[in-house]
């Protein structure tokens, strides 16, 4: 509908500019047949505005002697010659009214009309499309979430909430423990498969695996009611604080 609304209103715009030049066209050739001036005054001018049709181009409008030369100027009358005594003369007249006066005179409320429709119908769709989406993400994290304690993982963005719905910031290798951590069936993981997971191809990982511990423990625990702990055999552990 924007298209058609755009090429109507131009379409329309561009009448409006050829009835101008139609008017003065009219005026001109009114006013010369009545008075046959050989120079422009004022009562020369009187008489061509009184010869006008639209009442906006009174203001703005004048003549002007001119050559037969074709003008430079596009938006003008076409050129009237006439003779007097002593010679042939040719005169012009121009509107001389901005783009808003000619805008003003044209028919835009049919394309005016398609416009506004047309943007109703984008804002309408974009917000359906926002809410689509809001509903989409919401739906999403609900069905592959991991509630555990007070901490909520949604699987579909890999990303940690606290109690608030607010989230939880971990680096990259802390969200990865975390990740582990939660999706195993006791929330249990042995030290081995945390280090091959997180550190292929190093053959002893367990130094950077305490570092990486000691680091995430006071994380979790300042933001959930859950704390991170070792296991004999080389496992750890999310527990409840609690326990």
């Amino acid at each position: 509908m924007m298209i058609p609304s755009l090429l109507l209103g131009y379409m329309n715009y561009r009448a409006a500019k050829e009835n101008i030049i139609e008017d003065i066209n009219q005026a001109l050739v009114k006013t010369v047949l009545s008075s046959h001036p050989e120079r422009i005054t004022a009562d020369t001018l009187r008489v061509f505005k009184s010869n006008l049709q639209i009442g906006q181009l009174k203001e703005t409008s004048y003549l002007s002697l001119c050559t037969d030369e074709p003008s430079k100027v596009s938006f003008c009358s076409d050129t009237v010659s006439f003779r007097t005594a002593h010679e042939r003369l040719y005169i012009r007249a121009y509107p001389n009214c901005s783009r808003a006066t000619i805008f003003s005179l044209s028919e835009q409320t049919i394309p005016s009309a398609l416009l506004a429709a047309s943007l109703l119908w984008g804002m309408l769709s974009l917000l359906y499309l926002h809410r689509k989406r809001n509903a989409i993400e919401i739906a999403a994290p609900a069905k592959h979430t991991v509630l555990f304690g007070n901490l909520s993982f949604s699987a579909s963005s890999s990303q940690f909430y606290n109690e608030q719905k607010e989230e939880i910031y971990f680096t990259s290798m802390q969200r990865s423990l975390m990740k582990m951590l939660m999706e195993s069936e006791d929330k249990k993981v042995s030290m081995d498969d945390i280090c091959r997971n997180l550190w292929p191809g190093k053959d002893n990982a367990k130094e950077s695996l305490y570092t990486l511990v000691r680091r995430l423990k006071p994380i979790v625990e300042s933001n959930t009611n859950l704390k991170i702990v070792a296991d004999k055999g080389g496992y750890y552990r999310l527990s409840l604080k609690n326990t």
